[in-house]
């Protein structure tokens, strides 16, 4: 008897039956750097290829002769005569100059700047200073102070005439802070290692001017041919340093007396930790005001073509109007990407 074959069961057929299921998609996949570069065009409107340009820039050596410690005509003498280096003067800041040709890992060895004769500062790190423009005899508070370079500055233009109390809530930094002061002759200098959130509670309409040189994500230092040039930068980073930045301008604020003057400066472009973090301010405070800066009209074409005002909107967010009176310093071989604004205490 013959066995009946069994039928097979009917086969059924994916429509994509003949594809490849290990199919290749043609994806796109930005690098660190990519994503970098195309937020820093979007918030100084350039181009992708000129901002990258931008962030290669070798930044050039720039000091400010000190004449806490020694006569600035005595100093540039032995520097020119001597020592045979070529000093530019930078029209706007006192006793400051480029040192061209030489590599500030150089000149930080010499014996002049470990005496204190000199400050090796970059320039935008000053104009927070000068915008802040602080007089003898009035009380200063520097709320983020460490490593001291904006302290010894505000000393010098002080004449250390002024009460300046230099703040860090990093106590392995608040070391080197007094170091510094120490080195560069600034006095009538109070050192305290406090949260910077605690003075505006503690000290409330306490200080003439207050600076606020920020924590930030330190996007304006980037240099991209470095070595890892983006291991301290990720928008993770900029959403985090946002709430601290937010308590510290609340706290300056409170600090400061009214009719006093508050800066609040940050090496990063980044708008959130900037427009937005004082937006956050003017919203919350009403006597807090936007001022104008003056100071930068002074300065030569080399210095002010790299000086851009603030911005009102970008990427959906909109900032206070008034925030176009506060600027940016364009990344260059001048100076690094920076963010200054002033404001006033009704």
């Amino acid at each position: 008897m013959k066995k009946k074959r069994r039928r097979s069961p009917k086969k059924t057929h994916r429509k994509n039956y003949k594809k490849s299921r290990t199919q290749t998609f043609d994806r796109k996949f930005y690098s660190k750097e990519d994503i970098f570069i195309s937020r820093m065009a979007s918030i100084l409107q350039l181009p992708k290829g000129e901002t990258k340009h931008l962030f290669y820039h070798r930044a050039r050596t720039t000091i400010r002769l000190n004449h806490l410690i020694a006569d600035p005509r005595k100093t540039f003498r032995f520097l020119t005569q001597t020592k045979g280096w070529e000093l530019q003067k930078i029209n706007g800041f006192k006793d400051t100059y480029f040192v061209n040709g030489i590599d500030k890992s150089v000149v930080s060895k010499t014996e002049e700047y470990l005496h204190g004769d000199f400050y090796i500062q970059d320039l935008a790190s000053m104009l927070s200073v000068y915008v802040l423009d602080p007089q003898e005899g009035e009380k200063v508070l520097d709320l983020c102070a460490a490593p001291g370079s904006k302290t010894t500055l505000i000393s010098a233009l002080t004449d250390n005439k002024a009460e300046i109390t230099a703040n860090d809530s990093d106590l392995s930094r608040v070391s080197k802070l007094k170091n510094v002061l120490h080195q560069f002759g600034s006095k009538n200098v109070k050192v305290t290692n406090l949260e910077g959130m605690l003075y505006g509670k503690t000290l409330p309409d306490h200080y003439d001017r207050v600076l606020l040189d920020t924590p930030c994500s330190g996007g304006g230092r980037v240099y991209l041919a470095s070595n890892k040039p983006l291991r301290f930068w990720s928008i993770k980073r900029v959403n985090f340093f946002t709430t601290i930045q937010k308590g510290l301008l609340d706290s300056a604020f409170r600090a400061l007396k009214p009719g006093g003057t508050l800066v609040y400066s940050t090496c990063t472009l980044e708008p959130d930790e900037n427009e937005g973090v004082v937006t956050h301010l003017l919203k919350t405070f009403k006597n807090a005001r936007v001022e104008s800066i003056d100071f930068v009209e002074g300065l030569d074409v080399l210095l002010s073509k790299n000086i851009i005002p603030g911005i009102t909107k970008w990427s959906g967010k909109e900032y206070h109007h008034s925030l176009i009176k506060s600027l940016r310093t364009v990344p260059s071989p001048e100076m690094m990407g920076f963010y200054v604004v002033k404001i006033g205490k009704g």
